[in-house]
């Protein structure tokens, strides 16, 4: 029973994950089976890698009926609108106040005095009345004539003139969706609330991955913007037909359109888009494979934005841990893009890689491709070179954004060889490559960085028995193992120092490996000073504070200790409540968008 119970621990550290994310009540059952019937050693391999991700957190999509939009009468309406053009803007305001009361009243009645409006409101009431008209007609269009993500442009009393836009690629948009309709099971999601002194519709729209241009670094589910929609223009044609103008605007920032000579600003949410990729993502079903089968994840290493690339905005790049997804930065991303400054100066862009491999190889791959994406935003968006940039690392993730700010010159180095780079014979591309896993430089671009529940000095997990028996499963990437392989076919094992000769042999050590606070690499990079302001949020299971080192020693998040965690370096330091998890916490999620706002 002690056993079991000891198990069922090491399952899941983070129960109110497990009582919502369906795989893990899944896995949880399975592990009870597997339990009861008393082997021991897949429950183990199972509890390594505990359900990291949190639960999607879009339930369904509303199926609400749509209006019935009719014109009861089209001819009376045709002479009543061409009545309404040629009054006085007083006259025009009257017309459409008695229009209000009638029983006849419909969307198209709002629609037109509200375009017939605009223009002339002179005060914020005028305003205010001419909008809600506006936007009420605008809404039941909206609905009645957007069916199942396309747009229906004829329909009996009249037809639309579709005016929709591309995206930043040029390519046009599949379907759209009304973010009203969508079911979220979690709270603190909420579509933001539309400006009261605002006009349009927005909907997110979306189209298939290209794989072409800027695609590659944008997600596989599909590209999500936000678009917002507005009726410009009533009119009838020369048979009589009512014809609607029906135009679309996709916003990176906030702009405002004019009706007459009166502006207006359009309605703006720029979490919109986001929130219909939370419905999609499918980045987390990768986690598995990623972790111990690094060569058949079904997403590819990379940076991936959720966002327009943007040369102007400051670059926020997160970085998950092990066996993890970038699906656990949806709060921190939701809550970055839903404050309309933050995201006005800032873009999100998400890091996935195979966390099985060591991750100062990781950090050697994830280093050139950040370079390289800025090299090519410079080029296509003139970007400033000295663009900063925010880093934010989870677990093994701050681990590897350590190296971005350190200049470890040959220290990491001459901890795993006895010589020199200089005195070793090699083969230019392999070794370059497998030296930039030991050396590198600090990159001038980096701003700050935010370490979350990060071990640098390792955690004891690691080192317990059945990490060992999981790490020996795991698969390392080709790209790792076939570059260690090829390089050691050069070099003679001799040249290894003691210390290393156990992690570099056959194809070389995995994540879980280097984890250990044992590790020679892991304790040299954590004596290194930092070249650039760090935050640090360290996770407790119990009490989110400590007075002195005796009760500090006492802290842990269930997997990293809190002296491993703690940063004498940071320029400020919180301690949250945590299982391992504190991208969850509001008290972090705030503390980062309240450093984000100071920079």
């Amino acid at each position: 029973m002690r056993q079991n119970n000891f198990v069922r621990t090491a399952i899941c550290r983070e129960e109110l994950k497990m009582v919502y994310h369906p795989l893990c009540l899944i896995l949880k059952s399975k592990l009870q089976a597997i339990l009861r019937h008393g082997t021991l050693l897949p429950a183990l391999l199972f509890g390594l890698s505990a359900c990291t991700t949190p639960p999607k957190v879009i339930v369904q999509q509303k199926v609400l009926s749509n209006p019935l939009v009719t014109i009861s009468d089209p001819e009376q309406f045709r002479l009543w609108y061409q009545h309404l053009q040629t009054e006085t803007p007083s006259a025009q305001l009257a017309l459409c106040q008695i229009a209000q009361t009638s029983a006849q009243i419909s969307a198209f009645h709002q629609l037109a005095c509200g375009l017939t409006l605009l223009p002339h409101a002179s005060n914020i009431a005028e305003r205010s009345q001419a909008l809600g008209w506006y936007q009420t007609g605008l809404e039941v269009l909206v609905r009645s004539q957007l069916q199942q993500g396309r747009w229906q442009p004829r329909h009996r009393d009249f037809q639309l003139q579709l005016q929709l836009p591309t995206d930043e690629s040029g390519l046009p948009f599949s379907r759209y969706t009304q973010i009203a309709d969508l079911v979220f099971r979690e709270p603190w999601i909420t579509p933001a609330a539309p400006n009261p002194q605002g006009i349009g519709l927005v909907l997110a729209a979306e189209r298939a991955y290209s794989k072409l241009g800027s695609d590659q670094n944008y997600p596989r589910e599909g590209i999500f913007r936000a678009v917002t929609v507005l009726a410009t223009h009533l009119h009838f044609d020369d048979q009589d037909q009512l014809q609607i103008q029906l135009t679309g605007y996709y916003l990176t920032e906030p702009k405002s359109v004019l009706f007459g000579t009166q502006p207006y600003p359009l309605q703006y949410d720029s979490a919109t888009a986001y929130l219909l990729l939370l419905r999609e993502a499918r980045i987390d079903q990768a986690e598995w494979a990623a972790l111990f089968d690094g060569n058949n994840s079904s997403y590819d290493f990379g940076i991936y934005s959720i966002a327009p690339l943007s040369g102007s905005k400051i670059p926020i790049l997160m970085i998950h841990g092990l066996h993890s997804s970038p699906m656990i930065w949806l709060r921190l991303s939701h809550a970055i893009y839903a404050d309309p400054k933050l995201s006005d100066r800032y873009q999100i862009w998400h890091a996935f890689y195979p966390t099985g491999a060591p991750p100062f190889f990781n950090a050697m791959r994830l280093r050139t491709q950040v370079d390289e994406l800025r090299a090519r935003l410079q080029q296509q968006f003139a970007m400033p070179e000295d663009l900063p940039m925010v880093l934010i690392g989870h677990s093994m993730g701050g681990i590897i954004a350590k190296t971005f700010i350190v200049d470890p010159e040959y220290r990491l180095w001459d901890q795993t060889f006895m010589r020199r780079p200089e005195q070793l014979p090699r083969d230019h591309r392999d070794f370059m490559r497998y030296q930039d896993v030991f050396i590198f430089k600090p990159r001038p671009y980096v701003q700050s960085v935010f370490f979350l529940d990060t071990p640098h000095h390792g955690a004891e997990m690691a080192e317990s028995w059945y990490s060992r028996l999981a790490s020996a499963w795991i698969r390392l990437p080709s790209i790792f193992s076939d570059l260690n392989r090829r390089v050691f076919k050069k070099l003679s094992y001799d040249l290894v120092t003691p210390q290393m000769k156990g992690y570099l042999k056959k194809d070389g050590p995995t994540s879980v490996d280097v984890l250990s606070p044992q590790h020679p690499l892991l304790q040299e990079i954590a004596k290194l000073p930092y070249q650039k302001p760090v935050f640090s949020i360290v996770g407790s299971t119990s009490t989110p504070f400590c007075y002195n080192e005796k009760s500090c020693a006492q802290l842990n998040d269930s997997v990293v200790p809190f002296f491993s965690a703690h940063q004498s370096q940071a320029q400020e330091q919180i301690i949250v409540l945590s299982e391992h998890n504190s991208y969850q916490s509001p008290e972090a999620i705030a503390f980062i968008l309240k450093k984000l706002r100071a920079q």
